[in-house]
């Protein structure tokens, strides 16, 4: 919330000559916050790789729970440094990293969504070319990271400065096209509202496409895979969502993306009733 953020750097010395962010994403944006309304440099020291946060310099506005305005109307900081301690990054559970990449899998809910529009002559024909450009990066980077793991399947250094990597990337290899429209980021953005609690990000925007590509029908086992293959962790219970938390999530969806002119099936098809309970099955036991 930004009024607290302010809270927090007037209470801070106005002669300060550096800020130092040090920890996971929430403290890495409240120390951009810091920077910028102090005016003096800013060192992040990310403590896990779970988010674009250690990477990207954006500073979303939020008011409660909710965010405010559109990605262009932010304010942006340049931090002078990103350094990396990959033994203290190592240290968190390991789904605190791999977090990371669902935040880029995720974008399986755009090609999703895209061929259903196209399907029901909603939108746009599907650049079947540039949507593969899409899928073989996420293949690759997911190969990649297997690549990276040791003997018992852990991280190591290399997974961690791939995830990185992969973070910084993102947007420039995200395909960013009107036929995208997707509703993976307002899923997580109107679960946490609804329910006034928060999750690890990565984790429930990948939850979101899981969950939009199972009610596209289109092939959420490619994404499951992976998701396993990457070490995200996709269902419900994992990651501390019961039942009623993710049935309140999307009822309210469909209200939250009108009000924001958000086009997904989530708001158009809203998944209820013995639907949901399907889906509950599907994420819990697919």
């Amino acid at each position: 919330d930004w009024e607290h953020q302010r809270e927090i750097s007037n209470r801070l010395p106005d002669d300060a000559e550096l800020v130092i962010g040090l920890g996971g994403g929430r403290a890495l944006d409240a120390s951009k916050f810091v920077a910028l309304d102090k005016g003096v440099p800013l060192i992040q020291v990310p403590s896990i790789v779970s988010t674009g946060a250690i990477i990207h310099g954006v500073l979303a506005k939020f008011i409660g729970r909710e965010l405010v305005g559109k990605t262009d109307e932010w304010p942006w900081v340049d931090c002078e440094y990103v350094l990396v301690d990959y033994d203290l990054v190592l240290e968190a559970p390991y789904y605190l990293n791999t977090a990371g990449l669902g935040d880029i899998l995720c974008g399986y809910a755009g090609l999703a969504e895209w061929r259903r529009r196209a399907r029901n002559g909603q939108g746009p024909p599907c650049d079947e070319a540039a949507m593969a450009t899409v899928i073989e990066y996420h293949e690759a980077f997911t190969r990649r990271l297997e690549e990276t793991l040791d003997d018992a399947a852990k991280l190591t250094n290399g997974s961690v400065h791939h995830i990185m990597t992969c973070l910084q990337e993102r947007d420039g290899r995200a395909l960013r096209h009107p036929g995208m429209r997707s509703g993976d980021h307002p899923f997580w953005s109107a679960l946490e509202l609804v329910n006034d609690r928060s999750w690890i990000h990565g984790e429930l925007v990948a939850l979101g496409a899981l969950i939009i590509a199972w009610q596209c029908d289109a092939q959420p086992g490619v994404l499951i895979d992976r998701l396993d293959r990457c070490r995200v962790r996709r269902r419900p219970t994992e990651m501390g969502l019961d039942r009623e938390q993710l049935r309140k999530g999307l009822a309210f969806a469909p209200d939250y993306m009108e009000q924001r002119d958000i086009d997904s099936i989530l708001r158009h098809e809203p998944v209820n009733g013995a639907q949901f309970e399907a889906l509950w099955e599907f994420l819990e036991t697919g």
